[in-house]
């Protein structure tokens, strides 16, 4: 059974839900607070009057009082902490939490005399693994600490046949790879975290383009663009109603692999789309695309802003055309963006068509309306006329200039939009996305929503 198959029929309650994965930056989770920020409950904002300057140093102890002993790979770990004041004086300790050496954030309270307070912990997401492992969380506050270590444990391997594309494959230098994992039960929740190189890159709830696509596909998706030559491990952790599933790929970047196909035409030509809502006429695109490796897949359309799937197209072979009607629901301003994906996994996309609603004027209203125009008359002897090129004269009335279109922006997998996460000095990659995770020097993420230009949405 292939995989198109197995992702059919699922049902509308599979839409994931906003909860059970943390996807603030390690420190601010739900109720945690970073030293910058206030916690109404245990924390002060640094910037605030913090009594003598020794109460930061004053001792403090700090303690692990509740954590498990093992999690499943893939799975949220939380932990409780307590923080006593055992002298006769408010004391102002700065708790720092960390997993295997690396800093989850710091928080700053303040703690009373003879207090024993309990701040808030960051949860951290551990990594599914294939055999046994562990990590080590420890605790610092003033010169005390406390460490614990958890076992985590395997996680079960998600079936093959919902996997995409297959788990080993090699592509050239510069390449798209689009991932999914499908619905292990489309009557349950189902969220998914990817991990790559053993960084944890994003999850589902990174943008509202996850969301559409598990609901009209059946699957969790993730691109990555492959930038450094060498073996790469793209991890994904499915969970399931408490279960842990684990989906792994091995991709090589190395000449002569698999490349990115291409969108070779487009009509009507690529730029402004006008469109009439009030004609009831549909709408027709099409897209001629080229795949190098001769093994086009798909053409999934999208409409941003709206965020909506406007069809799947069938493609195949190593040339073919993709075709779009549509009768209706293309908003003022939103972008056309086809992702053309193969069989191999391969992918690219283009921001095609912006919508131009004939019906939809801008025009600037006068200051006051009430006042009709009055434009001066030149045949009248008591008036001097204008000279358009002085620029000083106040009587002068000032052109509006025409407003121009932008057009629409180039390869989503390509470009920076300003959602992009700015490129950080040394990195020799381009990180497309707002998932707040620290930037890999091998490969790139690329986000489609965060890549919609702005604009009215108007239906």
């Amino acid at each position: 059974m292939n995989r198109r198959t197995l992702l059919k029929g699922v049902a509308v309650g599979s839409i994931v839900p906003a909860t059970n994965v943390a996807t603030t930056p390690a420190g601010a989770q739900d109720g945690g607070t970073p030293s910058d920020d206030s916690n109404s409950d245990d924390a002060e904002p640094d910037t605030t009057g913090a009594g003598p300057d020794d109460a930061g140093n004053a001792p403090v102890s700090v303690r692990i009082v509740e954590i498990p002993e093992s999690v499943t790979g893939g799975a949220l770990l939380d932990w409780t902490v307590e923080v006593e004041n055992p002298t006769d004086e408010p004391v102002r300790p700065t708790v720092e939490y960390t997993v295997d050496g690396e800093s989850l954030g710091t928080v700053t309270l303040t703690v009373d005399p003879g207090e024993t307070v309990q701040p808030t912990a960051p949860s951290y997401q551990t990594e599914p693994v294939v055999t046994a492992d562990s990590v080590t969380v420890r605790v610092e506050a003033n010169g005390d600490s406390d460490e614990r270590t958890v076992q985590l444990l395997p996680a079960q391997e998600l079936d093959e046949a919902l996997q995409f594309p297959a788990p080993e494959l090699t592509v050239e230098p510069e390449t798209t790879v689009h991932f999914e994992v499908g619905a292990v039960d489309p009557e349950v929740s189902q969220t998914t975290t990817w991990w790559i190189d053993g960084e944890r890159v994003g999850d589902t709830f990174a943008d509202p383009w996850q969301s559409t696509y598990f609901f009209e596909q059946g699957a969790h998706y993730w691109q990555e663009t492959f930038e450094t030559q060498g073996a790469h491990e793209v991890v994904a952790a499915v969970a399931v109603d408490g279960e842990q599933y684990r989906a792994s790929w091995t991709v090589t970047v190395a000449p002569g692999g698999l490349a990115d196909p291409a969108i070779e035409a487009a009509r009507p030509d690529a730029g402004i789309l006008e469109v009439d809502r009030e004609d009831p006429s549909p709408t027709t695109l099409e897209i001629d695309v080229a795949d190098p490796d001769g093994n086009l897949d798909r053409v999934v359309w999208w409409l941003t802003q709206a965020d909506t799937i406007l069809g799947v197209s069938e493609v195949s072979g190593a040339s073919d055309t993709a075709t779009l009607t549509v009768d209706g629901g293309l908003c003022h301003t939103c972008v056309v963006v086809p992702w053309v994906i193969t069989g191999d996994g391969t992918f690219t996309s283009e921001f095609l068509w912006e919508v131009d609603d004939v019906n939809v004027d801008f025009e600037v209203p006068d200051d006051d309306p009430s006042e009709p125009d009055d434009p001066t008359d030149p045949d009248d002897p008591g008036v001097e006329p204008d000279d358009p090129a002085d620029p000083d004269d106040p009587d002068e009335p000032v052109k509006e200039p025409e407003k121009t279109r932008d057009e629409p922006k180039g390869s989503r997998d390509r470009h920076d939009g300003p959602h992009a996460d700015p490129e950080k000095p040394g990195d020799d990659h381009h990180q497309h996305g707002s998932d707040g995770e620290k930037p890999r020097d091998d490969h790139t993420k690329t986000k489609p929503s965060d890549t919609s230009p702005d604009g009215d949405c108007s239906t």
